[in-house]
């Protein structure tokens, strides 16, 4: 599978679309839920990665979580493949640069 379809294929299943990826660089939506709670991957005041979540059925709006925490914290949920497979792309995307 080519590196436009993992990231279409993705996007389908975050249900978002794929420019989000792409034209985005303050935030990346990581994933959508069918209550509408958006997890999206941000920078705090001093720049370090936080996950924030909005909306949703019990109406928080936001909460704030270091990127890292998130990943030990989340398992096997799609924000949690999604961030990884963003840390991926641009990995690559570093390392090719």
């Amino acid at each position: 599978m080519t590196k436009s379809n993992r990231l279409r294929e993705l996007a389908d299943v975050l249900g978002v679309p794929v420019a989000a990826f792409r034209n985005s660089k303050d935030c990346y939506h990581l994933h959508v839920d069918p209550a509408g709670t958006r997890w999206i991957l941000t920078l705090d005041a001093q720049g370090k990665p936080i996950v924030r979540r909005n909306g949703g059925d019990d109406g928080q709006t936001s909460l704030e979580e270091c990127a890292f925490l998130f990943l030990r914290r989340e398992e096997e949920t799609p924000q949690r493949n999604a961030l990884i497979a963003l840390i991926e792309r641009l990995l690559t995307t570093q390392l090719k640069n």
